[in-house]
């Protein structure tokens, strides 16, 4: 009944996309990614071959998947094959050179599984985080492939777990092994004799942890700081601008180097932080004067960003966008700064219990931490100590999900 429940309502889906497309571009762009999809993937594949398949919601996903990826093709002798359900992915020119082929996912109907999974011929097929299609986990379970959900998160008020919702719950059983990222997920998952589970950890810890692994050099950076002692300010708000101009404003620290990397890149943010100011600023792309402040108006350079710092502050916590990526800036070992909302992430309340991460509410916080930290080198190397030991409990995950995968 469900699954008749399913399939009317993707197929309603279908219909009414295109209609919604003609006021909606992202929607339109949707269809247009998939209009030629199963034509482009019999053009690339052999499907006599056969192939592992890795299943990414977006961009994020993917990120956390790479250390896996290149195990994966290490150990087995097999293309690669990702697949994306939103085009940020595609915007990502740079990916695992370990990857075979990619591809927009289609959309979740019992024919379109059914071609896809002849098509692809996958041996081994892993779900990133809550990526769960009923149509293609039916589909792969009877062409014979393994099937693995990974880094995956539940809580009790999951809609997995409503009472009504017995027949997701019978997918979720489907998988051959879930890789859970800590222990109350696989007690929930138990407790909906749901059994087939492993507690890794988490991935993305090995992810940030390769970081390290590759050139963090930026272009240009090094000749513009000259040796000065670097702090970076990470995919930064309006609510966290307001901190940080009115510190530099403040304290004109002619030896610091301050870099601010916001989360909006726009020409008119650019230029609204820029105006901020009561002396010059450089900008990364256009505008590299001898002012000791640089706004970052590039996409994809702040990874490599937090090597040159000295004292890292990561944005969206102050107000309520949601705080962004702390692991980024810890793995390279100084102190961080956040906001006041952090708690939608373990890894930050797990640091700032251990008083690794400094949290701040407001300015005066703020301007004692920075000033603390910018002062005080036995301060700095505490904090940077903390998360240093953090981390090596916490790496591992994609070695343990690896010894758990059988053909």
């Amino acid at each position: 009944m469900m699954n008749l429940l399913y399939g009317i309502f993707i197929n309603l889906t279908i219909l009414f996309l295109p209609v919604i497309s003609v006021f909606d571009k992202k929607i339109k762009r949707f269809l247009k990614n998939r209009k030629y999809i199963f034509k482009n993937i019999s053009n690339q594949i052999n499907s006599n071959n056969n192939h592992i398949w890795i299943h990414a919601a977006s961009l994020g996903e993917y990120e956390l998947a790479v250390p896996l990826i290149k195990k994966l093709k290490e150990k087995y002798d097999y293309k690669i094959v990702l697949t994306f359900f939103s085009e940020s992915g595609f915007k990502l020119k740079d990916r695992a050179s370990e990857i075979d082929y990619t591809f927009y996912l289609p959309i979740d109907t019992r024919r379109n599984a059914k071609k896809f999974v002849k098509l692809i011929n996958p041996i081994i097929s892993i779900f990133v985080k809550s990526e769960i299609w009923p149509n293609y986990i039916s589909e792969l379970n009877s062409q014979g492939s393994k099937n693995y959900l990974v880094e995956s998160s539940f809580k009790n008020n999951d809609w997995y777990f409503l009472p009504f919702n017995f027949w997701i719950r019978n997918k979720l059983k489907a998988f051959d092994k879930i890789f859970v990222i800590d222990k109350n997920s696989e007690s929930i998952l138990n407790k909906n004799n749901i059994t087939q589970t492993k507690i890794v950890g988490s991935m993305k810890f090995d992810r940030v942890k390769y970081q390290l692994s590759l050139n963090n050099e930026v272009e240009k950076i090094d000749t513009i700081i000259k040796n000065k002692r670097t702090v970076v300010f990470g995919s930064t708000w309006k609510e966290d601008e307001e901190l940080i101009v009115n510190y530099i404003k403040k304290n004109k620290k002619d030896n610091i180097f301050w870099i601010i990397a916001p989360h909006d890149v726009s020409k008119i943010n650019i230029d609204r932080i820029k105006n901020m100011f009561d002396r010059p600023v450089s900008v990364f792309s256009n505008d590299l004067n001898k002012s000791n402040i640089l706004i970052i108006d590039t996409i994809g350079d702040l990874k490599k960003l937090y090597s040159y710092s000295e004292i890292s502050y990561v944005g969206g916590g102050m107000g309520n966008t949601g705080l962004h990526n702390i692991l980024e800036a810890c793995v390279f070992e100084n102190p961080v700064i956040i906001g006041k909302n952090y708690k939608k992430f373990n890894e930050s309340i797990e640091l700032v219990n251990l008083h690794g991460i400094i949290s701040v509410k407001n300015q005066n916080e703020f301007n004692e931490v920075f000033n603390k930290l910018v002062e005080n080198e036995d301060f700095r190397i505490n904090k940077a100590n903390i998360i240093k030991n953090y981390f090596k409990g916490k790496t591992g995950a994609t070695n343990r999900i690896l010894k758990n995968l059988t053909l």
